[in-house]
């Protein structure tokens, strides 16, 4: 893991890196053949890719390898912290194409809501678009212990599973994050429910800037 979060620390996830084993053997203090075979178990679980140039491996960070050094650092924040925390996000509002209202408004999700939040859900979701800045904050929610919602049947129509956060919008509404595994929105779309319909309730048009505390609970690593 000190191999993968040291390429992560010079910028192995925005660019390739340019360096040999020997380099990166004495930055960590371990052999040349122990760091090769830290790359080798790393490139196998698909966290980095490589490029030789002779002598030097160019070495880029992947997407997973990234998400899995976030995922510790989700975990160590929590651990030194103590407690379970909460994330402010502010986000810019924009129109979806409506099929969170859909999926929310199913039977099998409402119940799950009312026991997980406290709430039955408006038949719509609030979509804010999250910042550059904000963006790596975002991505913590994927890795951090979430309120679970279970897949069900209805209508002869299979629905996944999916998670969720509880959350405030201007400090003052009840809401809920969600977090789904299958949605056409990016990890930089935040999507929120809530018992009211919070665009007519805060007079909200697209393009406005909402804040948004999501309260998080104890993290989770997947996988090695």
């Amino acid at each position: 893991m000190w191999t993968l979060i040291e390429l992560y620390q010079r910028g192995g996830a925005s660019r390739t890196l340019d360096l040999s084993t020997s380099e990166l053997a004495s930055e960590l203090g371990l052999s040349q053949q122990g760091v090769s075979k830290h790359l080798l178990q790393l490139e196998k679980e698909g966290l980095i890719e490589r490029k030789r140039n002779g002598r030097r491996t160019g070495v880029v960070v992947s997407k997973a390898g990234a998400d899995r050094v976030l995922a510790v650092y989700s975990r160590l924040k929590s651990a030194v912290e103590g407690r379970a925390g909460a994330l402010d996000f502010h986000g810019t509002l924009f129109t979806g194409l409506g099929e969170g209202g859909y999926y929310i408004s199913l039977a099998g999700y409402k119940r799950q809501f009312v026991k997980l939040l406290g709430f039955e859900p408006f038949p719509g979701t609030l979509n804010l678009t999250i910042g550059p800045g904000e963006l790596e904050l975002r991505k913590q929610l994927n890795f951090l212990g979430a309120l679970e919602l279970s897949g069900f049947t209805q209508g002869g129509r299979s629905y996944g599973p999916a998670k969720c956060f509880k959350a405030k919008v201007e400090s003052k509404y009840d809401a809920g994050a969600l977090i789904i595994e299958r949605t056409h929105h990016g990890e930089s779309v935040l999507e929120l429910i809530s018992p009211l319909d919070l665009r007519t309730t805060l007079s909200l048009r697209d393009g406005d800037r909402v804040h948004v505390t999501v309260y998080t609970g104890e993290p989770h690593i997947g996988g090695h």
